[in-house]
Order: structure tokens, then sequence, then C-alpha cells
């Protein structure tokens, strides 16, 4: 049993929250494709025929590391599963990283391993996971809105992919996990989210590969499954805070820092090179619900700029909120000649993509247009606004004879 903490600064108190929790191991016993059920899992089908807990009775006893930087709990959980806990000090949340393999077969069983976290919070059956990492979508266990579900699958019909993570609520707190890969996820059980990390298979799921998913690593002669690595990010927050976290933590894991070394003297690199810069005006910085996902100069000199608003409507009381972007403080020592919306990819301008937009043959009244959008960029004034959940692309043409400095 561990136990998280978080807390919550308001303008009257510091509140503390708490959630203890259980995390376990467990496997499926995947469907081999025979008797009564023909269809195997596989590369794309999930077709569980049992599922085994992984017991960690009589194993390695953990082993905690405590440092000025982090604590760690190292874990043998059992001769294929490894774990390291780490929770940083000023930092409210937890990493776990996981190395997991080779996944044995002595038994002639596929297996598809998942971790567990189970809580006593009430969730309704309900959780919420990410479309390609942008919206959190509403699941309800057992249930579609749009046809009533006859349930033959009762795990493999309630799982979803997670790009970016999956959390559940319970009225007073939100627990979230994050993930640095695309996984499928799940809450199985009120209180309880599950994500697969690894699956080996033997048989083929007759969906086109025309193998099983028996990935194998090969030195010389000598073949072993494929091991693992991983981690995912766990985290308690009151109700309704916890979207911060998942937009501004999910933009570190997704666009992480890349530092750089090389073997220099210090004092002779800095006196030939420029230590620090910063394109954008030092005094300006982005909103904190915006992202910026491209900058990227083409090879006519004109410069790709895609920016992304994080959050959807009604997601967090303050960041839903529609955003603006000042071109001219992001790029202060450029003069923009011309600047042009084009669709996501770039590949046509937005106007003449608007024009050219399907237009399909519906039953019924057509339904209701309720998407917010950003208006046009004014020219004069070169400030983007964006909507909730909007993304958009332009390409940016700099004046070089007015520029205050040459490109």
């Amino acid at each position: 049993m561990m136990q998280l903490e978080h807390y919550h600064s308001t303008p009257i108190a510091r509140l503390r929250f708490e959630a203890n929790f259980e995390q376990k191991y467990k496997y499926y016993i995947g469907q081999d494709g025979g008797g009564d059920d023909p269809q195997a899992s596989g590369a794309y089908i999930f077709r569980p025929k049992d599922v085994v807990p992984i017991k960690t009775d009589g194993q390695v006893p953990p082993m905690i590391l405590r440092g000025p930087i982090l604590d760690e709990v190292h874990q043998q959980i059992n001769p294929w599963i490894y774990q390291i806990t780490r929770v940083y000090k000023g930092k409210d949340y937890m990493e776990t990283e996981f190395i997991v393999g080779p996944i044995p077969i002595d038994d002639e069983n596929g297996k598809e391993l998942s971790t567990e976290i189970i809580t006593s919070m009430a969730t309704n059956k309900t959780f919420y996971t990410d479309s390609s990492g942008r919206d959190f979508i509403k699941r309800v266990r057992d249930y579609r809105s749009e046809w009533k579900i006859q349930v033959n699958q009762p795990v493999a019909g309630n799982y979803y992919p997670i790009n970016l993570g999956i959390y559940v609520e319970d009225g007073s707190k939100e627990l979230s996990i994050l993930v640095d890969r695309s996984v499928g996820g799940s809450s199985i059980k009120d209180g309880q989210i599950e994500i697969m990390l690894h699956r080996r298979l033997l048989n083929d799921d007759g969906r086109g590969v025309a193998e099983a998913l028996e990935e194998k690593v090969c030195l010389d002669d000598q073949c072993e499954g494929l091991v693992i690595q991983g981690k995912y990010y766990l985290k308690i927050d009151p109700q309704g805070d916890g979207a911060r976290w998942r937009r501004t933590f999910g933009q570190e894991l997704y666009s992480p820092l890349l530092l750089a070394f090389a073997e220099k003297d210090g004092g002779n690199w800095a006196n030939s090179h420029v230590s620090s810069f910063s394109a954008m005006d030092p005094t300006y910085s982005l909103p904190e619900n915006v992202a910026l996902l491209t900058l990227e100069e083409l090879e006519d000199g004109s410069v790709l700029l895609r920016l992304a608003h994080l959050y959807e409507a009604g997601e967090h009381k303050d960041l839903s909120a529609p955003a603006s972007v000042d071109l001219k403080r992001v790029f202060p020592d450029k003069k923009i000649g011309k600047i042009i919306e084009t669709s996501l990819s770039a590949n046509q301008e937005r106007a003449a993509m608007e024009k050219k937009r399907l237009k399909w043959k519906v039953a019924g009244p057509p339904p209701k247009e309720n998407v917010v959008r950003g208006g046009p960029v004014d020219p004069s004034k070169l400030v983007v606004e964006l909507a909730p959940m909007e993304i958009r692309t332009f390409v940016i043409n700099f004046d070089h004879r007015l520029a205050a400095h040459p490109i």
C-alpha cells in the first residue's frame, strides 16, 4: 500500500489531499484461437482468455534510496519485472520506471502484462482517456452513448488507446496517470486504473500480418523475447485542478528538453560562442495554455509556424479561455511582410481549403455549429487568436529590407 500526498494552496488555507492506493501487476492469457472462440489475441486484437495476478511474496525485499534530489524504491517484482518508483523533492507526482521481459512462454501461453492502480475512489464506472493526445473523452464502462451495447468482452471491450494519459475522479479529487508512449488502458473496476505495458503472443490474430506478436532480440544464434523499458507518472489533485498538470507536464513529456554535451574548455568556448540566445522578446512569453508545435525555416526562407491551444472548453476554470499570441513580440527583431494561414498540414491556404470543403448529404436537420475559432489575423496587429483545442498553422515571410536584424 502506498500513499501520495498533494498540498493545494488557496487564498484561505493550505489544503492537504491524499490518496491511498495499491499497485499490482497481472497478466492476461491471450486467447489462442481454439475451442469455442476462434479469434486469437494478436498484434491487432486484444482477446484475453484468463487473468493471472502476479504475486510478490518471497521475492527480493525492496531497496530504498534517499537523496537530496529524489527518493527511490527499487523492486524486483519477479524474475522478469523490475521497477523503480521515484518521488522528486519539490514535486507532487510519482514516477514509475519499469523494465519488463522477456515474458516467459514456457507454459505455451501468450501473455499481456498490465499494471493496475487500485484506490477506494467511487468513480461510478467512469474514466477519461485522451484522443491523440488532445481531447479527453469520457468513457463509461460497458456503455456507448450512440447505441445499446451488448457486452461480450468485458475487459477488451472497455480498453482504449492512451497516448497522453488517463484519469478518474470521485467529486473531491482526481487521480491521473500520464504515459511516455502509446499504450492501452482502462478502468475495469471502480477506483481502479490499469495500463498495458508489454505483450508476447503465440498466435496470429488473422488481421493481415500473418505472424504472431512474438518479438525477439537475437545476438549471434541466441534469441530471447523482447525487453522493454518505460515510464509512467501518477498524481492526485483536488477536483478540477488535474487538467493543469496533465496539460503542462504532458507537454514536457511530448517535447522534452534536449541536452547536448561537448568536451571543450569552458572559458575558451564562451569567448568564441554566444552562450545564451532568445529570439523572442525577453519580456514576453507564450500564454500558459498555448504550445509552440512547429517553428521551421522552409527552403524559400519563409517560416512555418504552428500554435496550439492546450485546453478544452470547460476543462479548466481559467486556462480554457481563448488565448492570444503577439507575433510582433515573438519575432521582435524581424519585420513580418506577409502572413498566410494554411491547412494544418500547410499544403494549401486555409481560405482556398474552406471553399473546397466537402458538403455531406445527411438525413435530418443540419447539426448546430457550436465550434468557436480564432478570427483572421490583422496584418497590422499580427495577433493570433486561439480558441480552446484550436491548432493554427501559418507561413510567414519576413521583409529583410525592414528587419531590425537580418536573418
